[in-house]
């Protein structure tokens, strides 16, 4: 039986002919409105086709080779699902710890505070069960190293343990502007010599999630994450070790955030940039792979509405997976307000094991590839981050780049362009800055650390990155509202809806998502018949403040007859801002007007301090 070609009776349509097909149905609006100018510093195009890939040359390799854009597995997509656990008390952390594993669990992350003391005994209890050899074990703030070595090297083959130590001394500096310049690198290859005999175990580890949890870009997260990488190769083989003995030692950690393809194309120009820093200091082959673990922006995450965060954490373990990482640790739901409850961590675990068991994301190698729109972000991405990565080469490496202050300068710029849009709600919160879920309400008392927006002091003239969750402003302003309807009447917001039902209605919903925000109470009308009767019930009821949602016909004849009427008795806010009228509203006296060109945030905290919430 013949084949018949599916497309074979359709012709190709050149870019050039979408674009003028495109141009003809925008009847007028301008073609260039549609190009997306990105915070990484390149632009999105309305459409791509086969031609947009010509130009890329790390399509030519397949998964398993040089650069390594595609992963360096060839066959699936195979990634360990990680789950943190901090360390308090030994024997309750092992039944933690192996129930997780029962679960799923394939690989673990140990946290010890810094000032807490270990023995042989307690890291023999804390591991008692565990088998290295199977699961891989990471251990963060240890502060004995060559007593974690004793005790690792009797649980099991030293040839088969594998897993990390964290050993990153530039990431304590970017937290805290603290840096002995050169013995941290002398223990460094100390401590890569201490573990020398576990082959598989990985004892420099590359914490990236700092410049993303700080507000920074991806492009800024590749690029000072990669010249922190490029600084201990550098120290590294300053101290007597070959740069392919330490790049099989190091193991990066980036964060995952919300921007879906974005961070899928991250994860594929972060390989493809690192075996290039790797072939430039004669590494070739495997050892210029890559590990990269992924774990959920902190920053994103909110108090409010919290089982929104599973919806953040699902999609960003799906980009770090679909982005070829080779382990996820997935942050509960609840991380960013308490110790995570049994249920968060359960959730956690059980997103990764969905889309592993379920959905067989770890049956496709490189699921991305040949996308005409992840692979130009790939390429945008690739070309960006290494322009900035040079930029730190030529202040001299990281650590003199971190000094004068060219990341820290970075990466605030970025973050106060990110708050800003989320001040005037450009950029989305769910549940906090759009849409929130009016009838809820915070009763307990938390941390004051959890609504903490003030940046870390300077240290020797450094200033440190400072970490903050983006919704912190508005939750703010709301917890503040919760707290003062325990003694006074909760603040109630009166829509006083008038005029063409269309309009209306769409200014009442625009008005109850604005004030929600603040967490006031929203009382809403089926609209009234005349501005005397909404007018009358108005004063009946005595509410805080009076919102006008209406058309602009009608604001024209009955605004200032209701401002007149209610000025004295309550707040009264218009929703909208008609050009035409705005100035004679003002010179009567009204003062508030809101709208979709409002600094959402600013605007309420003028209402908080108007009705003497503090």
């Amino acid at each position: 039986m013949e084949r018949q070609q599916l497309f074979g009776d359709f012709s190709p349509v050149t870019k050039a002919q979408w674009e003028k097909k495109i141009q003809q149905d925008l009847k007028g609006f301008p073609y260039g409105k549609l190009i997306a100018h990105l915070d990484e510093g390149f632009d999105v195009q309305p459409f791509y086709q086969r031609e947009d890939l010509k130009k890329l040359d790390f399509l030519q390799s397949l998964p398993g080779q040089f650069p390594f854009v595609r992963g360096k597995k060839s066959g699936g997509n195979r990634w360990q699902v990680n789950q943190v656990f901090p360390v308090t008390d030994p024997e309750k952390t092992n039944r933690e710890v192996l129930q997780a594993v029962k679960k799923g669990v394939d690989t673990l992350t140990f946290v010890f505070d810094k000032n807490f003391q270990t023995d042989t005994d307690f890291l023999q209890r804390l591991l008692q069960g565990i088998e290295p050899e199977i699961t891989p074990l990471h251990f963060r703030g240890v502060a004995a190293p060559a007593l974690l070595a004793k005790v690792l090297q009797k649980l099991a083959d030293p040839d088969k343990i594998k897993g990390s130590f964290e050993n990153d001394p530039l990431a304590n500096y970017n937290l805290h502007g603290i840096f002995n310049e050169k013995k941290p690198f002398v223990q460094m290859a100390e401590n890569i010599r201490m573990f020398s005999m576990f082959p598989a175990f990985r004892s420099v580890t590359i914490d990236g999630t700092v410049f993303h949890n700080a507000g920074g870009t991806s492009l800024s997260e590749t690029a000072f994450t990669l010249a922190m990488g490029s600084y201990y190769l550098q120290q590294l083989t300053e101290n007597g070790y070959s740069a392919g003995e330490v790049a099989e030692k190091i193991l990066f950690r980036l964060a995952v955030g919300s921007d879906y393809f974005m961070e899928i194309a991250k994860f594929r120009a972060f390989r493809y940039l690192w075996a290039q820093i790797l072939k430039a200091f004669g590494v070739s082959g495997e050892k210029a792979t890559t590990c990269l673990h992924a774990e959920n922006s902190f920053r994103n995450k909110t108090v409010y509405d919290p089982y929104v965060n599973m919806l953040r954490t699902t999609t960003e373990n799906m980009s770090a997976i679909l982005g070829g990482v080779d382990a996820v640790s997935v942050l509960p739901f609840d991380a960013a307000f308490e110790l995570p409850s049994e249920m968060a961590k359960r959730v956690a675990r059980n997103q990764q094991l969905i889309l592993k068991e379920e959905s067989y994301f770890d049956k496709v190698t490189d699921p991305a590839a040949g996308s005409y729109y992840i692979e130009n972000l790939t390429a945008g991405l690739i070309e960006k981050s290494w322009q900035v990565f040079l930029e730190v080469d030529e202040q001299g490496g990281y650590l003199n780049a971190f000094a004068k202050g060219f990341i820290q300068d970075r990466i605030e710029k970025e973050a106060r362009k990110k708050d800003a849009g989320i001040a005037s709600r450009k950029i989305s919160i769910l549940g906090v800055n759009q849409f929130p879920n009016i009838t809820e309400h915070l009763e307990k008392e938390f941390d004051p650390m959890v609504f903490e927006t003030d940046a870390p002091p300077e240290k020797n003239g450094v200033k440190p990155l400072h970490i903050y969750r983006a919704a912190v402003p508005f939750e703010k302003l709301r917890y503040a509202t919760d707290r003062f309807a325990k003694m006074h009447r909760r603040p109630r917001v009166w829509l006083f809806t008038l005029g063409d039902l269309a309009m209306r209605r769409a200014k009442a919903q625009f008005a109850e998502n604005f004030f929600g925000c603040a967490g006031y109470e929203i009382i809403d009308h089926d609209g009234f018949s005349t501005a005397e009767e909404g007018i009358k019930a108005a004063i009946k009821d005595k509410p805080e403040m009076v919102v006008l949602c209406s058309d602009d016909k009608t604001y024209e004849k009955e605004v200032l007859k209701v401002f007149d009427a209610l000025k004295d008795k309550t707040i009264v806010v218009l929703a909208g801002y008609p050009k035409l009228l705005a100035d004679q509203f003002i010179a009567a006296g009204m003062e508030h007007f809101i709208h979709v060109r409002s600094n959402v945030l600013e605007e309420l905290q003028k209402f908080n301090k108007i009705l003497g919430i503090t």
